[in-house]
């Protein structure tokens, strides 16, 4: 008769650190302070070549919006960064530096206001 005891826990051990790694491996930086009321966030899309960095950016802003919230202040954005994912290489994420104000400034928008017309004749 073969025994699979051992085997059955090797191969429980070998998930369970995989899994520690992967989840070790994933970096997300609460807001920090840089500035009088300045603050910097970052978080990496641990979800691999099937995640969208542009969903992390924005949960970066929901994060930032409330911690500002949590003080009676509003969220104000300064700088928005996305970085892509390349399979094998590395995971994409997004970094956000925004202020915490009493009123924010409304957004700069290009003048036609974001959106780019295609005209065909």
């Amino acid at each position: 008769m073969m025994k699979t005891g051992n085997g059955a826990g090797l191969i429980t051990r070998v998930v369970m650190l995989s899994a520690a790694v992967f989840i070790g491996g994933c970096a997300s930086t609460p807001p920090t302070k840089i500035g009088g009321d300045t603050y910097y966030s970052s978080k990496t899309n641990t979800a691999g070549i099937f995640g969208d960095v542009s969903a992390v950016s924005g949960k970066l802003m929901v994060e930032g919006n409330q911690f500002c919230a949590s003080m009676d202040k509003e969220f104000e954005l300064v700088t928005q960064t996305t970085t892509s994912n390349i399979p094998g290489v590395r995971l994409g994420g997004a970094s956000i530096t925004f202020r915490c104000v009493v009123h924010a400034n409304d957004v700069h928008m290009r003048p036609d206001n974001g959106v780019t017309t295609t005209t065909t004749q």
